[in-house]
């Protein structure tokens, strides 16, 4: 190991050391004896092991590597050995993913590890309209290095609002064709594969995510209206994390479930919208809600998913695929849905599922 400073800037003020990498956050270190600011200067220059950087500062072995632990903790540090790894024709394409990844990385993984895992990692995506459009270039812009399109449409101009895969030359033709020929010209390098099929039941899908075996599904499929739990049952019996993302009227909810982990959607109460699943609660706020939530669907609802809309929960999705494919942190939506409220200067909210013991679906994984 050969640990070797981030882009750190640092300045003396009088006996003290202020260090910045995050305007947000500085760091001020005691350093009468100046000899902080030439360990951080050898840091700066990498290239030297532990004991190394002992020998040229004349310190001891343990001191240094007390020093080298503290700065790790502070996020300031990462391994010489474990950069450089890139061709540079990968270092040049990948440059602001690195950059990105530097502020989560350290001497234990760096910013080459987290863009390797990338990729190594294969997403399954079901439905590439919607959200998904804006989900895929995510994924491609990350580079995910293999991506599995599932669809049965067409393309039609209502897609147009929000679905910017897509072309007008392109009316008519099916929709995963497209969108893989746009995986294609956007970066070969990315291994991408087309099923035009329908979602017919979690069987099905159980099957497809046991032969493609993704590390991560991103669902953008809102029909027919049980397809959630079939995605879900699918995945949790997979030991496969999903993603959702999905709008009702003027609110926006991402979400996942991580199998084993948090709560997946079959924790969650019956949909009210089909009262032979549902019992009606002795709450009468609860019971009011569902009454009206069963009013609203029993009328036709328009896809009210504009650009903006589609491409801010696309992002939110693309970064929660993020987190799961490459851990730079927990991720953040699992069992907690994220709600952004259209209506109300996209105010966010979270709340949490609770895991349901008895389960039929995770109950006991």
């Amino acid at each position: 190991m050969r640990p070797q400073l981030k882009d750190i800037a640092w300045e003396r003020v009088g006996d003290e050391l202020r260090l910045v990498y995050d305007p947000r956050d500085q760091l001020i270190l005691s350093d009468p004896d100046g000899m902080v600011e030439k360990l951080l200067g050898l840091l700066g220059e990498g290239g030297r092991t532990v004991a190394e950087l002992a020998d040229e500062l004349s310190l001891d072995v343990a001191d240094v590597e007390g020093a080298v632990t503290a700065f790790d903790d502070v996020g300031l540090l990462e391994d010489g050995d474990r950069l450089g790894r890139l061709d540079p024709g990968a270092a040049e394409r990948y440059f602001s993913n690195l950059a990105f990844f530097e502020s989560f990385s350290s001497l234990g993984r760096s910013r080459e590890d987290l863009q390797r895992r990338l990729r190594e990692s294969h997403v399954l995506v079901l439905g590439t309209g919607g959200l998904n459009s804006n989900t895929i270039p995510h994924l491609a812009g990350l580079g995910v290095g293999r991506l599995t399109l599932l669809d049965r449409d067409t393309v039609d101009a209502r897609n147009f609002a929000r679905q910017y895969l897509y072309r007008w030359d392109d009316l008519g033709a099916r929709k995963v064709e497209r969108a893989r020929e746009w995986v294609r010209a956007f970066d070969p390098a990315v291994e991408v594969e087309a099923i035009d099929a329908p979602v017919e039941g979690s069987e099905q899908l159980y099957e497809l995510v046991a032969r493609t075996r993704p590390d991560v599904v991103a669902s953008g499929i809102d029909r027919p209206n049980r397809v959630d739990l079939w995605v879900n049952e699918a995945c949790v019996r997979n030991g496969v994390p999903f993603v959702r993302g999905g709008i009702s009227v003027t609110t926006g909810t991402v979400w996942s479930v991580h199998p084993g982990v948090s709560a997946c959607r079959a924790c969650v109460p019956a949909d009210p919208s089909d009262p032979a699943e549902f019992d009606d609660p002795d709450d009468p706020a609860i019971a009011g809600a569902i009454a009206a939530t069963r009013l609203f669907v029993s009328k036709p609802q328009p896809n009210r998913g504009i650009g903006p809309v589609a491409g801010l929960l696309g992002a939110f999705g693309a970064f929660e695929v993020l987190r799961y494919l490459t851990g730079f942190e927990p991720p953040a939506y699992a069992g907690r849905p994220l709600s952004i409220d259209f209506a109300h200067g996209c105010a966010t909210s979270q709340d949490e599922w609770r895991r349901n013991p008895d389960c039929p679906v995770c109950g006991g994984r």
